[in-house]
């Protein structure tokens, strides 16, 4: 299978080619999710597993934040030198990526444990939960340059489109995770060891495959024209290191401010009457399946965008966009409409209280569409990203989540009322807010581009 090229003439067939499998892809990932989750309710005793699986997801997700802006920054400039086919620049942002990545995951695992026992201690959890999660981590963070030189390799697969390679590699990790984890389970119950620690090694040797496999088809697939290697140090072969870095911070900034503004809606939502907090997070896991199908399609967007922005093509983005924007609303429609008709029928399975159901039943059949509109914003937001525009980025992140998300909420709750259907009101109301602002920023942006693009570069004058 050949690789998909972004800046081929026709977008909509790229987009598609790579698309579909993504969207297979996706759910490889989230079923990866349960792996260690369902092994351990399956062959052990361990109660309150679910709890500590997702405070580690928080735990790593906060830390993650802190760390993974400059690998982004890194990887958008990355795709923008290969999309203009500067291969030796573009070989030295992957290979300086490499560096980045193995300094963060060995300042992970030598501080990690540290750090995450401080993060641990500002959750109100029980001593279960708290003790399984610190044992589960305390293997995780040692591993986790594996982890993270893992993850940059997956997306420079996708850099590169290469299906056939992310095919081989997710398939091999998946299948080594999945028979690794309850060997290391049961050897461990066998001997004495904590059963958390084993998943946790399970997960890290998955990877490790997982890493090899990679490994072995880049280079046997000759996936890029250059060899990849590791590269530690700057150098003057790039010259944009000051806008890097803005936009380094500036991911580092929405990593921490999106994961603080769903803190806050929680906090928020908690003001409301019994059983709202239930309501969403019912609706959450309902819905988190399809979204994360769907934002594994979107996520195409990003190098897209960025190796057309390398060849400041924007008409192929402006395409390409669009295009997405459309089926990604137009399939988020085919999942809710059915989902809104099941709901009465499948709520009681979640909520056995009439009344509780009740009310997540409004809140839900309130939502469902409009969710449709968040969807369909995430392919502008993932283009402003793409063409390095760090300050959009950050404006965007502030627009959808605390100014369309956070203030109608807490307005209706502290200036109307605590019904459940206010709250659901408000976050349909901040859905189409978030469209529209996002649309019109992007469409502002395009325009941007356009203009600045039409002009003439002049010679020893960065683009």
């Amino acid at each position: 299978m050949s690789n998909v090229d972004f800046t081929s003439q026709d977008a909509r067939k790229a987009l598609l080619r790579f698309s579909l499998p993504m969207m297979a892809f996706s759910i490889l990932d989230y079923l990866g999710m349960f792996i260690g989750l369902g092994w351990l309710m399956a062959l052990t005793a361990s109660v309150e597993l679910p709890a500590t699986f997702r405070l580690s997801a928080t735990v790593v997700s906060i830390l993650e934040a802190g760390f993974g802006g400059l690998l982004s920054a890194v990887y958008i400039y990355a795709n923008q030198a290969f999309g203009r086919k500067d291969h030796a620049l573009a070989r030295y942002l992957i290979n300086f990526g490499f560096g980045i990545a193995v300094v963060v995951g060995v300042l992970i695992a030598l501080f990690g444990d540290v750090i995450g026992r401080a993060l641990l201690s500002t959750f109100d959890v029980g001593p279960t939960v708290r003790f399984q999660t610190e044992q589960y981590l305390g293997v995780f963070w040692i591993g986790y340059v594996v982890v993270i030189v893992h993850l940059y390799g997956g997306m420079l697969a996708k850099m590169a489109g290469a299906i056939s390679v992310i095919w081989r590699y997710k398939l091999a990790g998946l299948g080594a995770s999945f028979v690794l984890t309850p060997l290391m389970i049961v050897l461990a119950e066998r001997a004495g060891y904590d059963v958390l620690q084993a998943t946790a090694l399970a997960l890290i040797a998955s990877r490790v495959i997982g890493l090899v496999v990679l490994g072995i088809e880049l280079v046997r697939r000759n996936t890029f024209p250059f060899q990849l290697g590791v590269v530690f140090l700057p150098s003057r072969l790039f010259s944009e290191w000051g806008a890097m870095l803005r936009m380094a911070g500036a991911e580092t900034l929405n990593g921490f401010s999106l994961s603080l503004s769903f803190f806050f809606l929680f906090v928020i939502l908690s003001y409301f009457e019994a059983g709202t907090l239930e309501a969403v997070t019912i609706s959450q896991y309902l819905t988190g399946f399809f979204q994360t199908i769907l934002m594994g399609v979107v996520a195409a967007i990003i190098p897209f965008a960025a190796q057309n922005a390398g060849n400041r093509n924007i008409d192929q983005i402006a395409i390409g966009v669009r295009w997405m924007t459309k089926w990604v609303f137009i399939g988020s429609l085919v999942v809710m409409v059915p989902f809104m008709l099941a709901a009465p029928a499948l709520i009681g399975t979640f909520v056995p209280d009439p009344v509780m159901a009740a009310r997540a039943l409004a809140y839900i059949q309130i939502t469902a569409l409009p969710w449709s509109l968040v969807m369909a914003s995430f392919p502008f937001i993932f283009a402003v990203i793409g063409v390095g525009d760090s300050r959009g980025t950050l404006l965007l992140t502030i627009w959808s989540m605390y100014i369309c998300n956070l203030l109608p909420v807490a307005g209706v709750r502290f200036l109307i009322g605590d019904d459940i259907r206010l709250a659901a009101y408000a976050e349909a109301s901040g859905h189409l807010l978030t469209f529209i602002g996002c649309a019109l920023y992007y469409l502002r942006k395009e325009k941007q581009l356009r203009d600045d693009w039409s002009a003439p570069v002049l010679v020893g004058v960065p683009a």
